[in-house]
């Protein structure tokens, strides 16, 4: 099995376009997407999962109708997590929320043998968490430096051999044209 979780496109908040945080993707989001959908045509996707957050939910929408797979479930679970929280709240905040994602990630993962590629569409913070839990790096702080652009993609893949998870790329951008690409 391999898992690929992606950040969700720009959206207008990431934009500073609005001040709200839950929005729609921008023009150049729509299109970040558009070229996230095109490069992940190949990837032979068997099932899509997003957040409950408009960004990733749309984000998840524009991939579906080109790859041609349909969102299997939008949940909770997989929305952002702030990273103020992370630094100083740690085990408060995700003792409940942590074990909900990562019950959630066993039940999307429990079919690891088998040969299929599963998509998540989520948000940079969620994403650190989820590759953090699969790869077993322990979840401090340190975990926040990883970047996540707008549509980066990250992959692992489960090792029948080792059985664990390996890490194949993180954050990466290669589908965008350099004007598409993270302004940040």
């Amino acid at each position: 099995m391999r898992i690929i979780f992606v950040r969700h496109a720009e959206s207008e908040h990431n934009a500073k376009l609005s001040e709200i945080e839950n929005t729609l993707l921008t023009k150049r989001g729509k299109r970040q997407a558009e070229y996230l959908g095109k490069k992940l045509k190949n990837q032979e996707i068997s099932a899509i999962y997003t957040s409950k957050l408009l960004r990733a939910k749309e984000t998840g929408e524009i991939i579906s109708k080109i790859i041609k797979v349909p969102i299997k479930g939008t949940f909770e679970e997989l929305d952002e997590y702030k990273g103020e929280h992370i630094r100083s709240r740690i085990k408060l905040l995700f003792n409940k929320r942590l074990r909900k994602l990562k019950k959630l990630l066993n039940k999307i993962s429990k079919e690891k043998n088998k040969n299929k590629t599963i998509l998540i569409v989520a948000h940079g913070i969620t994403n650190k968490i989820i590759l953090g839990h699969l790869i077993q790096l322990p979840l401090r702080k340190q975990l926040l430096r990883f970047k996540q652009h707008n549509t980066s993609m990250n992959r692992v893949s489960w090792s029948k051999d080792y059985h664990n998870w390996t890490l194949d790329y993180m954050n990466d951008i290669s589908h965008l044209p350099k004007r598409l690409g993270d302004s940040r």
